[in-house]
């Protein structure tokens, strides 16, 4: 489904980036909806439907003119996060394209040579990308990971774990943060790009709750060696470019929890009207009814604090608390949305072949990564 709210009135959207969505909504619907339930995880037809979200144009849209792409903002990322939450295909395949906060990191941080090397594989759909940072004993806590880089002459040897990573299974070009100074905790840290087809290189897939045709992952990285050149920034500068593509991220990942609350509210309205018991269709009953007002409730103001954190992002005033309550409220509020459509299902809700089910079992991931809500109660705890 690929209908949406977010055009009404008052939308923080350029017209510029609602062109955008358009084009993000008809790749989905002509590309993903149709056919997702046969959509493989990985292969080659996954492949394929890279180069088309190439073809389309939605990928990269933060790459600047001069490599290509439109040198558009981060809320491109967010309005490609939040129209793949909007669709039922989302509960299956996983993130899917809706990764380029990778890309913001080569933008940031990328040599000339590497821009001019990997940008228009990246705008084609030719390359998969993926953002290496958490590891089996490193999650929210970044500072602990163990991942090493020592550098030998022209080159970096690395050596560590990688999981848990979205494409982490099929991607070409690997944004890993390692750490070149394990004495400086944070200040020690910095981002490489590994080609995945260098020796030492070993990417696994790993099975999850949710998305059946998702790709999570996790890579091994054994004495596995890189050009100096590779290096995204300065050499212990990682969590500068972290911290943006963190704060980007917890929108993107609020867009999307907004988006799921909204499509299980609009197909449980219509599965109420047409679902009958006692006689009476399930929305003639006062508790249905109760609970659907509810849920629209949420959503209105859910909406409202999306919107405001996107216009707070254009003026350049949006926090890292800022963003913290954003994906913390969008994400809590979104699960009890999607539970309580999900009761008014009944049985069916519990049936994998109902777009509700898969609704419920993907949303829940989304207050764990980016920051986990604990985490983001921290944070924003921090700025009182």
């Amino acid at each position: 489904m690929t209908d949406s709210t977010t055009a009404s009135w008052g939308s923080p959207f350029t017209e510029e980036e609602e062109l955008y969505r358009e084009t993000v909504r008809t790749f989905i619907s002509r590309e993903l909806e149709p056919r997702y339930l046969e959509i493989p995880a990985r292969g080659p037809e996954r492949r394929q439907l890279w180069r088309k979200a190439g073809e389309a144009g939605i990928l990269g849209a933060c790459i600047p003119e001069e490599f290509g792409g439109a040198g558009a903002s981060t809320l491109c990322n967010v309005i490609l996060s939040y129209e793949l939450g909007r669709s039922a295909s989302y509960g299956t395949i996983g993130s899917f394209v809706a990764t380029d906060l990778a890309t913001s990191m080569l933008v940031q941080g990328g040599s000339k040579a590497l821009l001019d090397r990997w940008a228009p594989k990246i705008l084609s759909g030719e390359v998969v990308q993926c953002l290496a940072l958490t590891e089996p004993n490193a999650g929210s806590d970044a500072t602990a990971i163990r991942t090493t880089a020592v550098r030998e002459g022209d080159e970096y040897v690395i050596n560590g774990q990688k999981t848990f990573i979205t494409n982490a299974d099929m991607a070409d070009v690997i944004y890993v943060v390692v750490k070149t100074d394990p004495t400086k905790r944070g200040r020690g840290m910095s981002v490489l790009l590994v080609e995945s087809d260098r020796p030492g290189v070993t990417q696994r897939p790993l099975k999850t709750m949710g998305f059946p045709a998702g790709n999570t992952g996790e890579v091994y990285l054994e004495n596995v060696r890189v050009p100096v050149g590779n290096l995204i920034g300065e050499e212990g500068g990682a969590f500068k470019l972290l911290s943006s593509s963190l704060d980007a991220d917890r929108l993107q990942i609020g867009g999307r929890a907004l988006a799921q609350a909204e499509l299980a509210h609009q197909l449980t309205v219509d599965y109420v009207k047409q679902r009958k018991a006692f006689g009476h269709t399930l929305l003639e009953f006062q508790n249905t009814q109760f609970k659907l007002a509810e849920a629209k409730a949420d959503l209105e103001a859910g909406r409202a604090f999306f919107h405001s954190a996107v216009r707070k992002v254009r003026a350049g005033q949006c926090s890292e608390a800022d963003t913290a309550m954003t994906k913390l409220w969008l994400t809590e509020m979104s699960v009890r949305v999607i539970d309580n459509c999900l009761q008014l299902w009944g049985g069916a809700g519990f049936m994998d072949e109902m777009p509700i089910s898969r609704i419920y079992t993907s949303n829940r991931v989304l207050r764990i990564y980016g920051g986990t809500s604990e985490i983001l109660k921290m944070l924003i705890a921090r700025s009182l």
